[in-house]
């Protein structure tokens, strides 16, 4: 199914923009953090600076952006206290995957024109070694942007999740927390077509519209609703047998007395600081005693675990293969939220942060 995006298909960028690329390397515009979100908004944290870029040596290749990921963790990453290696330094360009085009190359591997995932972050222009460049990106299979979500990280740690932990079987009940996110909506499809009976949880009554009519999950419910448990255990009349956890974990209060014995619970990407919010004393050991008496498996499934497991993940051919067939095929659905313009990043990741979003936030750059 083609994805739904805001804004329609980007168009890619004209031949005569990679000619002048010869001549003379474009001034790149950046957005870089000039302070921390304490008592502000995420999306006045940031300034945009207008820089030139170095002359373009033998194994590199200039980039121009043209799509960047907008990530959750991206919100983490602006605090102080942030997990070690992932603190972005004031005045630091945010990291995220991107859609480039190459400008001009000087590497073997690529040449001008060439669409490709990199790791640009939140900038107009960048320079890299061809080497650090992930992957080149075909629309034969999906739209480039795909790459970001449903065809990248975001797709592949659904995936691994899936054949990793879930392990879902016909006739298993799968609870979804953030459903309407590119995990979980993948993750819920995924496991569908192993037999499995989806349950999503989402934060408003549009969103499971959304994730009805989009990918077809069975029950969908608001986190928000006052009944919120007594709903969830009425649409699971014989337990949970899944539980993969997305972001804030709002919710596992009321899945862990339904939990089955040997229940997985893949945990895929919880913010910082945000797990069981209104965490109390005795809430540890009763969660290790479920642990222990009814034999779960828990197991974090974020970036880090699958870099550390799949160096090579947005290469894994494995991964390439059968996502890209589920992909044509029209078996895996995705939908995608687009702004347009290098500037409204920070507006964009503040939207996400609040949960405001649909889908995949991507930001397009003309």
């Amino acid at each position: 199914m083609t994805p739904t995006t805001c804004l329609g298909v980007r168009t890619p960028a004209p031949a005569d923009s990679f000619d002048a690329a010869r001549d003379a390397a474009p001034l790149n515009t950046r957005l870089v953090l000039a302070h921390r979100p304490v008592d502000r908004d995420i999306a006045e944290c940031f300034r945009i600076e207008h820089v030139p870029l170095p002359a373009l040596r033998d194994g590199q290749v200039l980039l121009k952006t043209e799509q960047i990921s907008i990530d959750i963790c991206a919100a983490g990453r602006m605090h102080e206290n942030a997990p070690d290696g992932d603190i972005l330094a004031m005045g630091g360009v945010m990291p995220c995957s991107t859609v480039s085009r190459v400008l001009a190359s000087r590497h073997v591997g690529f040449k001008e024109g060439d669409c490709v995932l990199a790791h640009s972050g939140w900038q107009s222009h960048d320079l890299v070694d061809g080497a650090e460049i992930r992957r080149k990106l075909y629309a034969a299979v999906a739209p480039v942007g795909a790459a970001l979500g449903v065809y990248g990280l975001y797709g592949f740690i659904a995936w691994s999740a899936v054949r990793e932990v879930c392990v879902p079987r016909p006739g298993d009940t799968m609870v979804l927390a953030a459903a309407s996110g590119p995990i979980g909506a993948t993750a819920g499809q995924l496991a569908q077509q192993h037999g499995a009976r989806v349950v999503a949880v989402t934060s408003s009554d549009e969103k499971c519209r959304h994730v009805r009519e989009q990918y077809g999950f069975e029950v969908a419910l608001d986190r928000h609703a006052p009944d919120f448990a007594d709903q969830l255990q009425a649409a699971c009349p014989d337990g949970i047998d899944i539980f993969l956890e997305g972001v804030h974990g709002h919710c596992i209060d009321a899945v862990m007395p339904l939990l089955n014995d040997g229940a997985r619970l893949p945990l895929c990407g919880i913010m910082e600081g945000e797990l069981w919010p209104s965490m109390s004393a005795d809430r540890l050991p009763a969660f290790f005693n479920a642990v222990l008496m009814r034999r779960l498996v828990v197991r974090s499934f974020t970036h880090r675990d699958i870099t550390r497991l799949h160096p090579q993940h947005l290469v894994d051919p494995a991964f390439l293969s059968d996502m890209g067939a589920l992909l044509r095929n029209g078996q895996v659905h995705w939908h995608e939220q687009v702004l347009d313009g290098l500037e409204q990043a920070p507006r964009a990741l503040a939207l996400l942060a609040r949960g405001d979003n649909l889908g995949k936030l991507i930001v397009r750059i003309a």
